[in-house]
């Protein structure tokens, strides 16, 4: 049996947590109204949490009276009491930040390079998909591009707290012809990335560099 229109969901989450991101994104699937409460980081400070569900691990869901931990049961729970009784595959998450201009394919390339200049990223790498594929395995595919774009102040900031999150740098622009002379221009959404990490203290840089793609990338359109 569903349960429509409900008042009083609580989400007790952590903005960086990938689990939590799950249970967020079922709930908006499932156009569900919800308080979102913020947990402290650290472990020994939460102690309301540990309250309210006998546990300081992140996401608990509340619905009134009713306490549910661990992000499978939440998902389960949601379908079970919102949704049509059954939980089935969500769409994958929309990781990228993208536009779409026309072309040609060589000055896309040269404007988005300069977009990304202009909000401190230079291009370290890149990537031609198109010409790999054709001298590698002799397939001709569309145009498509990998930029390594990086920021140095931000990817140094970023180093110092953490430093294998250089395996997730440098943060990666695609150019990609979706149709003749149409291209997608997408960037990686770092904050995405962010939830690999587990890190909720780099939220601001990610949140920073996410800013700065957008912008390079809004200007294209400009």
């Amino acid at each position: 049996m569903t349960v429509e229109n409900p008042k009083n969901l609580v989400l007790y989450q952590s903005e960086a947590c990938p689990f939590c991101q799950l249970v967020r994104k079922k709930l908006n699937l499932l156009n569900l109204p919800v308080l979102l409460m913020p947990v402290e980081a650290k472990g020994s400070d939460r102690k309301a949490l540990i309250e309210l569900s006998g546990q300081q691990q992140v996401p608990v869901l509340a619905n009134g009276d009713e306490v549910v931990v661990d992000s499978e049961r939440i998902l389960e729970y949601l379908d079970e009491q919102f949704g049509k009784g059954k939980t089935g595959p969500m769409p994958a998450n929309d990781f990228g930040l993208g536009i779409t201009m026309a072309g040609p394919y060589d000055q896309v390339v040269a404007k988005t390079i300069d977009a990304l200049k202009t909000q401190g990223f230079g291009v370290l790498t890149e990537i031609d998909i198109k010409t790999t594929l054709k001298k590698k395995i002799d397939v001709d595919i569309p145009h498509h591009i990998i930029l390594g774009a990086c920021n140095p102040e931000f990817a140094h900031q970023a180093t110092t707290m953490e430093p294998d999150i250089s395996l997730l740098l440098p943060c990666n622009v695609t150019v990609r012809e979706t149709r003749d002379n149409q291209f997608a221009v997408t960037a990686v959404n770092p904050i995405k990335l962010l939830s690999m990490v587990g890190r909720e203290d780099l939220l601001p840089i990610a949140t920073e560099v996410k800013d700065k793609l957008k912008s390079a990338l809004s200007s294209l359109n400009g």
